[in-house]
This record gives C-alpha cells, structure tokens and sequence, in this order.
C-alpha cells in the first residue's frame, strides 16, 4: 500500500483545526485567536512539522513502512484491500493531530494533551488496520 504525502491537502486540514481552538481560546483581556492562528509567515513551519511527523510514522512502522519520495511505501502482503482508504484516513489524522501538538506546544499549552490523544489514537487505529490480516 502506498500513501502520498501531499501538503496541499495536509494544510488545510491543519489550519481548520488550528482555527478551531484558536475560536475557542480567551484569556481575561479578550480573544487570543490572533496569536494562535496560522498566517502565511507559519508555511515552511507547518512543512517541517509535517515532515517530522511523517519521520516519526516511518520510524514508528519502520518494519513495514519505508520513506520515498512524497509518500511512505507500506509492505503489508495480507493487508485487506477494503481497508486501505480507513488506514489512509487515519494516517491523515495522525499527520495533522501531530502536527496540531506541535503548533499547540508554544501557541495554546492547554489543547496539547487533548491533540496528543488524537494523534495517538490515529497512530494505534492505523497500525492496528495496516498489521491485520485478510480474512479469507
């Protein structure tokens, strides 16, 4: 199975997110969502937390997972067809949710341990689909 890293379509994602808590956050003095939200000046960021985190699944999948170029290359012979696009949602998830803590570690403390569960959930679902077998 492959999955194609496309930051066009990872970035999105993530701001939604980021914007979310970014509407949800106040502080005694107002609104602190300019200072949470992303901006322009935050790309080449947000590309490397991507980059990090697609490092991180590689590294965490290393016996059946390895990096190419824009995409992880999964070796899962047994691997349910069925379940390719559910493994590839949730990879997606794990990538953004990650991405998401990093961000959230020095713009909004409080969202980390509720992101961090995300992504971890993501991760387990994703591994737990890629390592299961077809049933014949």
């Amino acid at each position: 199975m492959e999955y194609t890293i496309d930051k066009t379509l990872l970035e999105p994602r993530i701001e939604e997110e980021v914007s979310r808590v970014a509407d949800e956050a106040y502080s005694e003095t107002g609104s602190l969502y300019d200072s949470i939200v992303l901006t322009e000046k935050d790309d080449s960021l947000v590309s490397r937390f991507i980059d990090e985190a697609v490092n991180g699944l590689a590294g965490r999948l290393f016996d059946i997972c390895k990096k190419g170029t824009g995409k992880l290359v999964f070796f899962v012979p047994d691997f349910d067809p069925t379940m390719e696009d559910t493994a590839k949602d949730e990879i997606t998830n794990y990538i953004v949710y990650s991405v998401c803590v990093a961000i959230f570690k020095s713009r909004r403390a409080e969202a980390v341990p509720e992101y961090e569960g995300l992504a971890l959930g993501a991760l387990n679902k994703a591994i737990t689909l890629l390592k299961s077998r077809k049933v014949w």
